[in-house]
């Protein structure tokens, strides 16, 4: 078992956060509170770069989930960036790339959440 390791970083505007590890039932409050660190800093877009996930169960999926709904109720935005190819095979069987947004790398995820953010605002 590999417990999951996040790095956070700040990229200009943007809360990146690398996971490295097994997302699961050890990662679910390590990711969660990860989360609401960034959040609390006031930072409203996030990206969570997948690239080092080496295991995603239910528990985990129920945590990327959970990560999504805190930052929109922070009224912020989150993507998924560098998604291994596994928990990418488990995100189409539930359907759950109709709901996340999905870059091939941090910095098409900046790119989007940026996007998304001028769309957001009023006019």
């Amino acid at each position: 078992m590999q417990r999951l390791v996040i790095t956070p970083a700040v990229v200009e505007r943007d809360a990146v956060l690398a996971l490295a590890g097994e997302l699961d039932l050890g990662g679910e409050a390590v990711l969660a509170r990860a989360v609401s660190e960034m959040l609390d800093a006031g930072y409203r877009r996030v990206v969570l770069d997948c690239a080092d996930i080496s295991f995603c169960d239910s528990r985990g999926f129920n945590a990327l989930l959970a990560a999504r709904q805190a930052t929109q109720d922070a009224d912020g935005v989150l993507a998924l960036a560098a998604v291994p190819e596994r928990l990418k095979h488990l995100l189409t069987l539930v359907g759950a790339e109709e709901i996340f947004t999905i870059a091939s790398t941090v910095e098409h995820a900046r790119l989007l959440l940026a996007a998304a953010d001028r769309q957001a605002e009023p006019t």
